[in-house]
Formats: C-alpha cells, structure tokens, sequence
C-alpha cells in the first residue's frame, strides 16, 4: 500500500488488486460519488462524467471503477504504474478538492 499526501489535500491510498494492472484507489474519509457504482471501459463512455473523464485523459488508461468508498483505475499492460500513478493521484486530488467545495 503507498501513501499520497500533498499538504492541504486528500490523502489517498493506492492498494494492489489481484489484476496486476488495476489500482485500488481510497481516500479515508471521503467519498467520490454518493451511492452505486459507475464503471467506464472508454474515454467515449466517460466523456459526461468529471472524474472518469479526467483519468481518461491519462495516456495508458484503459477502465475506471467508481464507487462511493473507492476507485478501481486498470491501465494498459504496456504502461508501467511508475508513469501514472502519481497522475491519477492529482486527478483524485483535485477532484475531491471540487466536491469538498459544493
């Protein structure tokens, strides 16, 4: 498990998951949608909503799962989580930041 703080921010969690290229991102304390579950396989399909759209606009991203307490993020195979991980922590971040504001 890797910490991601940045002062003033949500700390977040990233977590292994059985599928090598899939992430477990949580942020303890905070939520990222209300209730249910959205799952996204394209940028197409993720076009209309805020935080999905933005993680996939990082090169390498390929699925997004979102619930209330967590983000499942799937990158391609041929991408290296040393490349990405940090970015969709700052998306992660900076979305939160937004829905701690409403």
């Amino acid at each position: 498990m890797r910490f991601w703080k940045k002062s003033s921010t949500a700390e977040l969690q990233s977590q292994p998951t059985p599928n090598p290229n899939s992430l477990k991102f949580t942020a303890p304390g905070q939520t990222f949608i209300d209730s249910g579950l959205l799952s996204f396989r394209s940028a197409e399909a993720a076009a209309a909503h805020p935080l999905a759209a933005a993680l996939f606009a990082i090169q390498g991203v390929c699925d997004v799962l979102i619930l209330p307490e967590f983000v499942t993020v799937t990158k391609r195979p041929d991408v290296s989580w040393d490349l990405i991980e940090h970015p969709v922590c700052e998306v992660l971040r900076a979305y939160l930041a937004e829905r701690t504001v409403r």
